[in-house]
Formats: C-alpha cells, structure tokens, sequence
C-alpha cells in the first residue's frame, strides 16, 4: 500500500518546509491585507453614506458637514495606507491571492493523507506543492523591500489630523479622488425616496476613450501595463492613456489641460522600466523644469537629472553613465543633441513649441525621436492655427503617417471627418475634461468689459500705431495706475479677498504685472525671469502661506505647465492673441485636484483693439474644437486649409482703418 517511501518522505519535509515557510509570512501579510481592507471599507462606507444623502455627482466639500469631512478623511487614510502598503506590495499580495487555492490544498491534512495512499491524488497534491513554493519563495524574497516593519507601524497610524486631511484636499483633492475612482470605477446612484428593497442603479463611467475607435480601445483596455517604480494612485482613463502609451509606442497624447499628461507619461516610462528600459528623457519649457524634477520624485522611483545651466554638461554625462529620467528645456536641447546616442523613452511636453520645422529647436526635438525607442509628444493644444500645425506633430512622433494624411487631407479641401478619425487613431489621444472628471467644480467665466475714462481714451488714441503699444496703452491708461481697467481689478480683487479666496493675475506686459503687483501692496511675481527654483519657490508659498493671497504672473511664464489649485480666482488682465494662452492660464487653477468653484475675469476695455481681438479669437477657439476636440477632425475650413494672414496682421490693418475714421 505504501511504495516510493522515499518520494512520499521528500513530498512530507517538503510540506512541513512549505508550512513553516506560509507561518512566518503570514503575520505580516496578513496585517498588510488587514489595514488596506479596513481602509477601504472605511472610504466605501462613508462613500455610501454620501451618496445617499447628497447624490452620485455631489462632490465632497472640505468647509462642509459631517458626511463631507468623513468621507474626506476616510480618503486621506487609504491614500496613506495605499502608498505604504498597497502599492510597494502589489506583486506580494497578487502571488498571496493567486496561490491561495493551492495553499490551502497544500495544508490540508485531508488532502495530505489522501495523497500517500493515491497515486492520482499524489499527482495532483504535487502539482500545487510546486505552486506554493514558487509563489512562497518569490513572497519572501519580495517581503524585506515591500513590506518593511516601518511601513506597517506608519501604515497603523493615522496618517494626520482631521484639520490637516482637509487642509490637504483643498490644495489638490486629485490623489484622493484618484483613490475613490480605484475603490470604484462605477458609481451607485440611489435616493432616499426610493421604494424599499429597491435595487441601486448603477452609473455607466465617463469615457476615456476620446474618440478612438472601438477595436482599438479594447487592444489598449488588454495592453498590460506593469508598475514598475511608479507610486502614484492612476485615474481609470489616466491609466487607459498610459497603457495607449504603452501599445502605440510613438504617439501624440493631446489630453486636454488639466488631466495629468505628466503622470501618464511617467506612467508609461516606468513599464518600460519595468521591461528593462534605463534612459529617459524629457524635453519642455523652461517654467516647468523644476515641476518635472518635483512629478519625478513625486509619482515614482525613477531618478531626475535636470540638465540645465552651468552644470548641463557634466549631469548630461552621470545621466549617459547611470540613467534615469533626463530632463531639458527647448532652450538647451540644440546643444545637447549631437552628443546623445540612445533614449529608451523620449517625452516632449508642451509639443507644440516644436511645431516649426525650421526652427533649431524642432530639428533637435526631430534628432532626439530618431534616436528614441518610444515617444511621448504631450499637448493640450494640438492645434493653435492652422491644421498644418496638427499633421507636423502628428508626423513628428509617427513619420510614417505622413503619406496617409497627405492622401486623406491634402487632397482635398473637405476631408471625411471618420476617415480622419479612423486614420489619426494609432497616433493621437484626446479626451477632455468633461469627459472625465465628472467631479470637477464648476467654472464660472465673466467678460468683464470696461468702459474708459476721457484720460484712457486719450492715451490710448496717442499712443504709436503698433499693436503692442495699442494692447498696453488699453490698460495702463495714461499711467498713473488709475485707467479705468486697473479701478475694475481692484473692486474684483477686494470681493473675492474678502470671501477668503486666493486670486492669479496674469498678464503679458510686464508693466501691468509690476503695476498690479504694486496696486496689492507688493504680491509676488512670475515672468519670463524668473528662475525655476524661484517660481517652484514662490508657488510654494502661494499654496501653504494663509497671507499668501494674490500671485501675478506673465501669461506666457506662469501660464504654463505649473499647478495652482490653490486659488480659486483667476483675472486675465488682457486678450491674448491666441485662445491656447489663456486656456493654459485658466487651467492652472481649474484642473484635477481642484476642490472649489473657479471664478475667471477678463477685462476689457470698450472703443480699444480689445474688442476685435476679442471677435477674432472666437473664430481661433472655434477652429481649435473643430479639428483637435474628441481625437477627430470634423471637417475642413478655409481657415483651418488656406495659408491666410496672421492675427497680427489683421489686427494692424484694423488699427490702420480704425485711425483713419478718428483721424
């Protein structure tokens, strides 16, 4: 009855190895599990509880009741929970769950009896015997790193006071919002009115798909995407775009402003990463250098190298030696570029800045794609002028596209809107903000058009026939900071600062900055001078000082590329000539992780070049949803296809007619 003795006694000490082996990792697994469930059912009650009382699409408030501030720090402990424990132990909890079913087997006295008296059930007892030590041998070899004791001691506390959570959410809720769309892609509604017994209905989530079509959006759905050394909670449509990253390899990720480019991207690096990819690098405008560095350290353990200033050299030379996530400005790029070889992952924010093929710049940018495995172009503005500016980037990051649109849309001067579709789809995401964050407060917008004063008439009707002296003289009046415009900012300011709210101004001209900067008693400043580490400095101090209350910024400087969910005000001192520029600027304080109602004023005075420019730059912001919203081009216009003569010109001509009829 008892044969292969010898076998049978191997197949025991193995059990008992196995056994001793599951005891010694099952306290702290088991507490890690512990804490991140509990957490969890903590957020999903009191997500429930809220729902029922507020509604699906009520979002929490930090100034509001009970229900509001359980639930945000019920949010705040599980993200704390999260970082330290369920993500460092993601690969430990997948092979603890996954070998479960053996585990158990393995330990059963039954099945252990059963197995020395049946050659069949022996079979299969060895069979999950090889399971569990694979899978036990990875755990502990994973424990040490991904579940140190510290962690779990930290990951027991609470992660900070009730008063510091909602400090926390009012500066930038995104993390814990990410948190509850991981707890739940799909949200219950229900009413209190409800008849009892009442199934909930359950809400379809928003698309994150932006267009594409159906056959490839479910090859991005099953495109794995492997973590890495990435930290950061992802939105359910950040983590569709990383992994449309991921499959395409070479593509333009045109998300609107505001939905996390950054994160998806850096997303995307640590797969490759994870793959065996060593050398990134990323390219962008010089106001978001230190932001890059700070989102680096931020959302994974990937290592930053700025090379940038006088050090660009030697950080050029640790980054080819070591690796990790290089990162430059436009400025620097052309005097890089002849001396790197390789790049496993190229990202080039703020895309559109290389879209002159002429331009040093864009030639450097065109080297270092050439030289890449894959490449991220990042773009909230895809297209600002004409639909040329759209197939150059298009063409940057895919050059083989290049023959397909030239049949498609240089054809003909109405192109098939679905052909277009249908054809950018392998190259180009877009999705925006309502199609996604269904939570983000409302945006109030205000035209706030001035009438001038006899003084400002004067000045500006004196003032050269150039468009930048016209745009200037519109405001400042005749310069003694008393025009009709500055007395308008002033009123708005002294509202919104006595309801307690932090207010960005933003202007062009660096007079109205200093001028505006003076009229509120000294606020801090952003231009095109100052240095990153000053601005990450200066936006620090914003966001944490309570007597921080006004940041003015140049619009091309502080428009770009920084976060600002602190503030719920923003003023736009003057139109700008493109409708991307303020885009960007508004987007600085209505975006993910933006807890509170956005109010937006533009100023603008009567009689003035403000109001043609105005006119015109509705037809731009019309052109810009109909080619580049949705990842589809509807259809063509002459606008978007003819050459045509720039906003400048056209405004000069206005000016040049406007002062012959006063004249």
């Amino acid at each position: 009855m008892l044969n292969s003795v010898p076998g049978l006694l191997n197949l025991l000490l193995r059990r008992q190895a196995v056994v001793a082996s599951v005891r010694a990792a099952e306290p702290t697994v088991g507490r890690a599990l512990w804490l991140v469930k509990s957490a969890q059912a903590r957020v999903i009650g009191a997500r429930d509880a809220f729902v029922r009382q507020r509604g699906t699409r009520a979002m929490p408030d930090p100034d509001g009741g009970l229900l509001d501030h359980e639930l945000i720090v019920a949010l705040d402990n599980y993200r704390h929970v999260r970082e330290q424990l369920e993500l460092p132990a993601t690969d430990v909890f997948g092979l603890w769950k996954q070998s479960s079913a053996d585990r158990k087997h393995v330990l059963s006295l039954t099945n252990t009896l059963t197995m020395i008296f049946s050659r069949e059930a022996r079979a299969r007892y060895v069979e999950h015997l090889n399971i569990v030590e694979r899978s036990m041998r990875e755990v502990h070899e994973s424990l040490p790193e991904a579940l140190p004791a510290e962690a779990l001691q930290k990951a027991a506390q609470p992660v900070a006071s009730a008063s510091e959570s909602l400090q926390r959410f009012r500066q930038n809720n995104a993390a814990s919002m990410a948190a509850l769309e991981y707890l739940g892609n799909q949200r219950v509604s229900w009413s209190p009115a409800a008849p009892a017994g009442q199934m909930p209905a359950v809400e379809v989530a928003p698309p994150i798909y932006g267009g594409l079509p159906l056959q490839i959006a479910a090859r991005v759905e099953t495109t794995p995407l492997q973590r890495g050394p990435l930290t950061a909670i992802l939105r359910r449509y950040q983590e569709f775009g990383s992994r449309y990253l991921v499959l395409q390899e070479r593509s333009l990720l045109g998300d609107d402003m505001g939905l996390g480019k950054t994160v998806q991207v850096l997303a995307a690096m640590c797969h490759a990463h994870a793959e065996g990819a060593k050398w990134f690098f990323v390219v962008a405008p010089n106001s978001v250098i230190a932001n890059w560095e700070r989102e680096v350290r931020k959302h994974t353990r990937l290592h930053p190298v700025v090379v940038h200033g006088a050090e660009r050299d030697r950080e050029l030379a640790r980054w080819k030696r070591r690796g990790g996530v290089a990162i430059t400005t436009y400025g620097t790029v052309g005097r890089l570029a002849e001396s790197i070889e390789k790049i496993d992952f190229l990202a080039v924010d703020e895309a559109h800045y290389a879209k002159n093929p002429e331009a040093q710049r864009t030639q450097a940018v065109w080297r270092l794609v050439q030289l890449s495995s894959r490449v991220a172009l990042m773009t909230g503005t895809a297209l600002e002028n004409r639909l040329e500016e759209m197939r150059f980037l298009i063409t940057l990051a895919q050059p083989g596209m290049q023959g397909a649109l030239e049949r498609i849309v240089g054809a003909q001067r109405r192109p098939d809107p679905e052909k277009i579709r249908i054809e950018l789809a392998p190259v180009y995401l877009r999705r925006t903000q309502s199609d996604v964050l269904v939570e983000l407060p409302e945006r109030i917008e205000i035209d706030e058009w001035v009438e001038p004063t006899s003084a400002d008439l004067a000045a500006y009707r004196a003032a050269p026939l150039v468009l930048v002296y016209k745009r200037m003289a519109a405001t400042l009046g005749d310069g003694t900071k008393t025009s009709a415009k500055y007395e308008r900012l002033m009123e708005i300011i002294d509202e919104h600062l006595a309801q307690g709210r932090k207010i960005l101004v933003f202007s062009f001209f660096l007079q109205v900055i200093a001028d505006v900067s003076e009229l509120v008693g000294g606020a801090a400043q952003i231009t095109g001078a100052t240095s990153h580490g000053q601005r990450q400095r200066i936006i620090d101090e914003f966001t944490n000082a309570p007597d921080a209350r006004v940041l003015v910024g140049q619009i091309d400087a502080g428009g770009i590329g920084v976060n600002l969910q602190a503030a719920q005000v923003v003023i736009i001192m003057e139109p700008q000539l493109k409708p991307s520029t303020e885009w960007h600027a508004i987007a600085r304080a209505h975006r993910m992780g933006q807890s509170k109602t956005v109010t937006v004023h533009r100023l603008m005075v009567r009689q003035t070049i403000e109001e043609r420019i105005v006119d015109l730059l509705r037809e731009k912001a019309e052109l810009f949803r109909t080619y580049a919203d949705d990842s589809a081009m509807r259809e063509a216009s002459s606008m978007a296809t003819d050459s045509g003569e720039s906003l400048e010109a056209t405004l000069t001509k206005l000016m040049a007619d406007e002062s012959q009829s006063l004249g």
